[in-house]
């Protein structure tokens, strides 16, 4: 049991919760550890979907400030950022699971980055966002400098992370952020509704296609194009296909078995 981070078993869908809500659920060495865990073994245990929020009312603060040396410049910091928050943001990318970040109130530093290493982010209407690092004279870290200016263009991403400004929740949508805004009792049914979708879906297809956009983001036209042609013929041998297929022919909704 890892009190910082709850994970919780529904069917196919997973939920990982940042759980220090009296601090706004900053990043822990726990929470992290607790994730790569949960990653690992999400690969063998039938999880379709994972849902990625945080207890209360704030989907992250960020890095907590309050653990450490008394004098934090002690610390080895790019010893820490290796060896136990990259490892994890690398894989929330690198598996073919999908991650849905469900996003209230504060989200911000490296917990921000951790809802952008997610595939898909919905919000609730009152989240603020920011790459906050300079208000306490740090650098990005988490992978910020990545992920940021693939949505907004470099010159966008540059002036949010050197002001460190707050984005509402509807300028992050603006500014392909986020997917989607919802009123705050309407976020849980969203993400749950969107989770199942996922998950109930053409599974095989879907799982490629996570895997052909990772290509696609970071590669070359070539290297998409060869990923694309490798992970056709894995959708090209499933049921979901041949059902796919039928139902079109037959003007029908295909029933999806995710084989």
């Amino acid at each position: 049991m890892n009190p910082h981070l709850l994970v919780t078993q529904e069917g196919a869908i997973k939920t990982l919760t940042f759980n220090l809500p009296d601090k706004k659920n900053p990043v822990t060495p726990e929470i992290l550890q607790g994730m790569k865990q949960a990653l690992q073994a999400a690969e063998t245990d039938g999880t379709r979907i994972i849902i990625l929020t945080g207890a209360g009312d704030d989907f992250s603060a960020g890095a907590d400030l309050s653990a450490g040396a008394e004098d934090p410049r002690n610390e080895n910091v790019t010893e820490y950022l290796r060896t136990t928050v990259n490892p994890v943001i690398l894989m929330m990318r690198q598996t073919d699971i999908p991650i849905i970040a469900k996003v209230r109130g504060v989200c911000v530093g490296v917990g921000f980055n951790f809802a952008l290493a997610c595939d898909l982010i919905f919000a609730e209407e009152k989240a603020a966002f920011s790459q906050i690092f300079t208000r306490i004279g740090l650098a990005s870290d988490g992978g910020g400098a990545f992920f940021l200016p693939r949505l907004t263009g470099y010159h966008k991403a540059f002036e949010l992370m050197v002001t460190g400004a707050m984005i509402k929740a509807e300028d992050a949508l603006r500014m392909g952020i986020v997917n989607q805004v919802f009123a705050g009792d309407l976020l849980d049914a969203a993400v749950q509704k969107m989770a199942n979708q996922l998950a109930n879906g053409p599974y095989v297809a879907i799982r490629q296609m996570k895997a052909n956009l990772r290509v696609g983001i970071a590669g070359t036209l070539a290297e998409t194009l060869d990923a694309e042609a490798v992970n056709q013929y894995k959708c090209f041998q499933t049921h979901d296909f041949k059902e796919g297929v039928t139902a079109f022919l037959e003007k029908r909704r295909a029933n999806f078995k995710g084989e």
